[in-house]
């Protein structure tokens, strides 16, 4: 993409608005552009072949034996650079990772992109003991499932006035509420996978790294004016519900995991609160605690009571140790 397509675009809004349809138009270029310069690779593959075919069965004399050998080097030049083109495709579609340490476009890629669709498909649910296939009545019932599962309860009344919770100090607070710099911006899109599946706008964060000098202006403005306002106009944070097969061959709805398919302007937004919230977790996490903390592990905990209790059996204090615990209960 060069500089002056991207400022070429001229939108009306605020920043993140401005960014949001920028984004929407260029992604209109670049479907045209796709379109005129890749074209359908299959077809493009299925030519050159038969190209090379009618090649290969033509006689020809000695005189014109050198120009038919260049033709079907350029031939063959192209329908290697077709085949990579078409393994790059076919990889993103697989979402297998053998491809990018080698191989190639095979039947292996093909069944796994075939999989891939078959497992996500949704054929039925089972709807009042009966499968249904309805669409209508199939996205009533999920939406019944899914508001009475995460709507709010308030069986669980906890009073934490007793309990002495860690503060923040004063620099850290303002830390917290300061503005984003480019460079916690910056820091948080590099850390994002590049070649995860496209958000809902099409656009994967490879892209976003690439054309950083071109549109980090905008990117940077954008998040200003989140942090001045603390909202995000209604349409850039669209996104997607997927349900995901938690089992094999699901047949009920509760046997779905949703995730939201969110856009890359949410991301960054997300990403870069993320990081400024995980600057400042282990000055309000307990030293006990054993997650959410960087260089420690969920299992930290259950490695040490593990040796603690190994010492005290060597050391023949363990049957001592449970009984005090238990007359103490």
């Amino acid at each position: 993409m060069e500089k002056e397509k991207w400022q070429s675009y001229v939108v009306r809004g605020n920043e993140i608005t401005k960014l949001k349809d920028k984004l929407k138009l260029l992604e209109s270029d670049l479907k045209v552009w796709n379109r005129n310069v890749y074209g359908n690779l299959h077809t493009i593959k299925r030519n050159i072949l038969q190209e090379i075919e009618t090649l290969d069965c033509h006689d020809v004399n000695d005189n014109s034996l050198g120009s038919v050998r260049v033709g079907r080097l350029e031939l063959m030049s192209r329908l290697r650079e077709t085949d990579r083109k078409l393994d790059s495709l076919i990889s993103q579609k697989a979402r297998m990772n053998w491809l990018k340490h080698g191989g190639s476009c095979t039947k292996f890629y093909h069944s796994s992109l075939r999989w891939r669709r078959h497992r996500n498909e949704i054929k039925g649910v089972e709807v009042g003991g009966q499968c249904t296939e309805e669409p209508s009545t199939a996205r009533i019932e999920a939406k019944k499932l899914f508001e009475n599962r995460f709507k709010a309860t308030n069986d669980l009344e906890l009073r934490l006035d007793a309990v002495d919770f860690k503060k923040l100090t004063l620099k850290e607070s303002l830390n917290l509420i300061y503005g984003f710099t480019e460079e916690e911006i910056k820091e948080a899109v590099w850390q994002c996978e590049g070649s995860k599946s496209p958000d809902p706008d099409g656009f994967n964060f490879n892209f976003i790294k690439k054309s950083w000098e071109y549109i980090k202006d905008e990117i940077v403005k954008a998040l200003a004016l989140f942090h001045e306002t603390c909202t995000i106009p209604k349409g850039c944070n669209a996104s997607f519900i997927a349900l995901v097969p938690k089992v094999r061959d699901p047949s009920k709805l509760e046997q779905y995991r949703p995730i939201s398919l969110v856009g890359a302007i949410y991301k960054v937004i997300a990403k870069v609160l993320a990081g400024k919230i995980k600057k400042v977790l282990a000055s309000i996490i307990d030293d006990n605690q054993s997650v959410f903390l960087k260089d420690k592990g969920m299992l930290d905990s259950v490695l040490m009571a593990n040796e603690v209790v190994e010492d005290l059996r060597r050391s023949g204090r363990a049957g001592l140790c449970l009984k005090v615990d238990f007359e103490k209960a």
